[in-house]
This record gives structure tokens, C-alpha cells and sequence, in this order.
């Protein structure tokens, strides 16, 4: 069973110097761990990239939902005011008693609405009877 380690000092390669020129297991062949260390750094940065990959995504994805967020509240807001608004006949109404309000009209009866309705049809039909003679 080889575990790539070389205990024989005899036949060991140099001893490996780390970042502070300090030898690394002594009598040890360091070559299959600097080897294992190497692949662990690869793959520290291939999981940092994909976690800046994957944070990129996440970032537009959230633009996205708040977008998408946005298009829901103005339908939503927009439906409101299609069911809270009048019809036109209520528009109308609506509008007659402002104006009727702002003459100084805006208490009058029903009866005295008719009444005043009654007064303006004769004046009409008088003033075509006069014209016809």
C-alpha cells in the first residue's frame, strides 16, 4: 500500500521550504501533499467563482422579481380603479349636481325640480306657439 509518502530519510527528496523557509516534515516527501494542496487551492477559487457566478444570478433574479412586483401592483391598482369607478350614468349625475350646487341649485326638491322642469317646457312650447302665428 503506497500513501505517497516516502518515511525512508534516505531516499527522500530535499526537504520542501514553505512560505517562511521552514522545512515541511523533514525526511518526508512532501510532494503529494503540496500536490493535494494545490488542487485544494483550484478549488477554493473554482468555488469562488461560482459563488460570484451564483451571486450574480441571485442579484438579477431579485431585479427581476421586483420588476415583476411592480407590473402586479400597477394591474392590481389599475383594476381597482376599473371597479371603483362610476359608470358613466353615475358620472353624469354626479356632475349635474355640482353644477346645480355651484348655481346655488344644489337644494332643491325632487318636487321643485319637477316643477322647475314643468315651468321650462311651457316657456319652450309658448315660445314655438308664438312663432308658428
Amino acid at each position: 500500500m503506497n500513501t505517497g509518502l516516502n518515511t525512508n530519510p534516505s531516499t527522500s527528496a530535499p526537504a520542501t521550504k514553505g512560505k517562511n523557509d521552514k522545512e515541511i516534515l523533514p525526511g518526508v516527501d512532501n510532494s503529494y501533499m503540496l500536490q493535494q494542496l494545490d488542487e485544494a487551492k483550484r478549488a477554493k477559487a473554482r468555488a469562488e467563482q461560482a459563488y460570484k457566478d451564483l451571486m450574480a444570478q441571485h442579484k438579477q433574479a431579485q431585479k427581476q422579481l421586483e420588476d415583476v412586483d411592480k407590473k402586479i401592483n400597477a394591474a392590481v391598482a389599475a383594476q381597482n380603479k376599473l371597479r371603483n369607478e362610476d359608470g358613466p350614468f353615475k358620472t353624469y349625475s354626479k356632475l349635474q349636481r355640482k353644477t346645480l350646487r355651484s348655481v346655488g341649485l344644489g337644494e332643491m326638491t325632487n318636487r321643485q325640480s319637477l316643477g322647475l322642469a314643468s315651468v321650462t317646457i311651457l316657456l319652450g312650447l309658448v315660445a314655438i306657439i308664438g312663432r308658428v302665428e
